[in-house]
């Protein structure tokens, strides 16, 4: 059974997209302010998208001094909060003992921001499978890694023992969730957007979304309108 909206979270992790420090395996071909437009576009949709959804949203970002940003950026979000840590693992498994600790939620879910074709429903399937007795919800990407992970407790061994950004992963997360005792349901793979093949990849499934009339095109606008006022590559 589906518990209350307030028992559901999902949280955003981003970056603020400054030029040079988002997107840098994107330039080139693109500028680095290119590469920063796309990323905020990214993420802006990602925003849509979420406050969307039938769960509370929450902005986890980095660095602290682009709180102000975010703020302007996207006053609609309550809950905003800085990624407290060094290496990514140790941001994770901060913000979700934190997440659990702070909330009455009984499902957390934790995003990217560069995944604009990842339907709304896949976040809501994560959060029904966490509901229904899973104790790890994992959507993994090509590269081996994943661009969702849900828990229904902190389990902090998942970021902190598996090496992050690495073309295992997610596989070495799975297997250390089923070591420690949960159930772990993967959910189908999809793209993230970090070479210039994959942003050409974006474009055309982004391309035949729109032809098609996909469910998906509801949450592009600003990721379509970067796309428009960028360079293809070769």
């Amino acid at each position: 059974m589906q518990l209350p909206f307030a028992s559901r979270a999902t949280a955003l992790f981003t970056k603020q997209p400054v030029p040079g420090r988002v997107k840098t395996r994107l330039c080139p071909p693109l500028a680095p302010g290119e590469a920063a437009r796309l990323a905020e576009a990214m993420l802006r949709d990602t925003v849509e998208k979420c406050l969307a959804g039938e769960f509370r949203t929450v902005l986890a970002f980095t660095p602290a001094e682009g709180a102000a940003w975010f703020r302007s950026a996207f006053p609609e979000i309550e809950e905003q909060r800085v990624q407290s840590g060094e290496a990514l693992g140790e941001r994770l498994a901060r913000f979700v003992e934190d997440s659990f600790a702070r909330h009455e939620a009984r499902t957390l879910v934790v995003i990217g921001s560069d995944q604009p074709l990842v339907p709304l429903a896949r976040i809501h399937e994560a959060h029904r499978a966490l509901e229904e007795g899973a104790g790890c919800v994992l959507g993994p990407d090509p590269g081996g890694g994943y661009y969702l992970i849900g828990l229904a407790r902190p389990v902090p061994e998942l970021f902190t023992d598996v090496p992050m950004s690495t073309a295992g992963m997610c596989a070495a997360t799975e297997a250390l969730a089923r070591h420690l005792g949960l159930e772990v349901v993967r959910l189908s793979e999809h793209d993230d957007v970090d070479t210039p093949a994959d942003l050409e990849r974006l474009r055309a499934e982004i391309e035949r979304a729109i032809a098609t009339r996909s469910e998906g095109t509801r949450f592009l606008r600003h990721t379509v309108r970067a796309l428009a006022e960028l360079p293809r590559t070769p």
